[in-house]
């Protein structure tokens, strides 16, 4: 039987909206060949539905309103905490063929950034790697050697890199916090996944002050382009549900109220 972890990466995949839709139009390729054009075109109507809602105003405001359930704040304007918490995830490790660190986020400069205007004397970084990576170490730890690149003293800095979901950061971090008398933190993750992470760390027991890394920008551009047709359109439905879908089994689990 697979792990939770692992189930935890399967099992979404069978809802996913792009997913669904590759899936009903082979669905209506088989059943062409069985000669039931008139199922097949039921098919690939409910797939054209879905592409149509993807590519609709509709996703983008299903995303927008889930994810500015905390905005941003400037750095000046950020209360002062004990600590900086950030959850690993925004750097890709340096596997082969890579031959650094890249960043593919926003977190680790904006830790920097609280660091440096006094925000909290600490930083800790929480996030080992989901599956175990042979000869690389985990996420926190090159997060770590980033902000120490970027000029955060190395004794500033604590990682946590055995965690591999969010509750596991929630739970691990809060028993750092407990073993060096540390209270409240400065959490910093991007917008879009700080309710979930909120959510599970005060259920951990951990006093957060939420500081959204990044959130989406809303640039203007021609109406008709919310219409058109997109995959793209069906990336924002896949993040809503996962972050949605997330919330539901962490309560399920009891992990969040």
């Amino acid at each position: 039987m697979p792990e939770w972890i692992t189930l935890s990466k399967l099992l979404p995949q069978l809802i996913y909206p792009a997913n669904i839709v590759l899936w009903l139009v082979l669905f209506a390729f088989l059943l062409i060949l069985l000669r039931r054009p008139k199922v097949a075109g039921i098919a690939l109507a409910f797939a054209l539905i879905l592409v149509g809602i993807g590519s609709s105003p509709i996703a983008s405001t299903l995303y927008q309103a889930h994810e500015r359930q905390f905005l941003p704040v400037p750095i000046d304007d950020s209360p002062t905490a004990d600590a900086i918490v950030v959850l690993a995830g925004d750097v890709s490790i340096p596997a082969a063929p890579r031959v650094e660190i890249q960043v593919r986020g926003n977190r680790t400069i904006h830790a920097m950034r609280l660091y440096r205007a006094g925000k909290a004397s600490r930083i800790i970084i929480s996030g080992g790697n989901v599956f175990s990576q042979k000869g690389l170490d985990s996420e926190a730890a090159y997060t770590a050697v980033l902000l120490e690149e970027l000029g955060i003293p190395k004794s500033a800095i604590t990682v946590e890199g055995i965690s591999r979901n969010t509750r596991e950061n929630a739970v691990e971090t809060a028993r750092l916090l407990r073993a060096q008398g540390l209270g409240p933190v400065l959490l910093v993750t991007n917008a879009f996944h700080m309710p979930r992470a909120v959510a599970v760390f005060r259920s951990a027991g951990v006093e957060v002050i939420p500081s959204p890394s990044s959130i989406s920008a809303q640039l203007a551009q021609p109406e008709i382009l919310d219409w058109i047709p997109t995959m793209s359109g069906l990336d924002t439905l896949k993040s809503v549900l996962h972050e949605k879908m997330g919330i539901l089994v962490y309560r399920a689990r009891g992990w969040i109220d």
